[in-house]
């Protein structure tokens, strides 16, 4: 109900109608509404009935509406800090993260100067597979490399199970050569029982920077681009 609804019929139109339009004129605060409201209750008070005046429980049902609008407001405010204070302290934590490689959604490999400046190849598989297999190319889309990943290891399962996995490439083709330096693209596919697997394929980037934006943070991945937090599948 209304704060002007429940007026007592007594109290002057006139008089309603220009406390009405001065609650509506603007969008106000909680304690601009308790005003108004004990504007408008004195204003009832002082035109009821003799006859048929407000009874107590009335009065008491009218207070209690303004304390709830009262109290919502400061509880919104509350809340509003709190998610400030946590868009904050997630700031800082992937600040931490500056410098460090990520595996995030991708197919391309970078191959530097040496085995260990290559970036690592990922995976994520939605259920256990008997075999991976990945499949490296150069930018020509000549095949360099194919390798069984279950087979790198007989004795190890690793590579196999569910959930997001990665390992480095050793920067050779099929022949034991090293390869040159630069950019390869690479597909993955997994089978179970000769059952084709969904797999979603992961590259690795190092962060080198956090883009705080209006709603939200990105990780700046250099020539990558941004990411989400929510895209990063491994921090390496």
């Amino acid at each position: 109900m209304g704060i002007t609804a429940s007026i007592n019929e007594s109290l002057d139109n006139s008089t309603v109608g220009e406390l009405t339009k001065l609650t509506n004129q603007k969008s106000q605060s909680s304690g601009d509404i308790k005003d108004n409201f004990l504007n408008i209750l004195v204003a009832q008070l002082q035109n009821q009935d003799p006859t048929n005046p407000m009874q107590n429980s009335e009065l008491t049902s009218q207070i209690a509406q303004i304390s709830t609008v009262e109290g919502i407001e400061k509880l919104n405010k509350t809340l509003g800090s709190i998610v400030g204070q946590m868009d904050s302290n997630h700031t800082m934590q992937t600040v931490a993260l500056i410098g460090r490689g990520v595996i995030v959604p991708g197919n391309e490999i970078l191959v530097g100067d040496g085995a260990n400046s290559i970036t690592a190849i990922g995976f994520e598989l939605n259920r256990p597979a008997d075999i991976v297999k990945v499949t490296i190319k150069d930018k020509s889309g000549t095949v360099v490399r194919e390798m069984e990943l279950n087979k790198l290891d007989p004795n190890s399962s690793e590579f196999l199970g569910a959930g997001i996995h990665s390992f480095r490439w050793d920067g050779k083709d099929a022949d034991g050569n090293v390869v040159e330096q630069g950019a390869y693209n690479f597909t993955v596919s997994a089978s179970q029982q000769d059952q084709a697997l969904m797999i979603h394929p992961l590259r690795e980037a190092k962060v080198d920077g956090v883009v705080r934006q209006e709603n939200s943070t990105k990780l700046d991945l250099g020539l990558v681009g941004t990411v989400n937090m929510d895209e990063v599948r491994q921090i390496l």
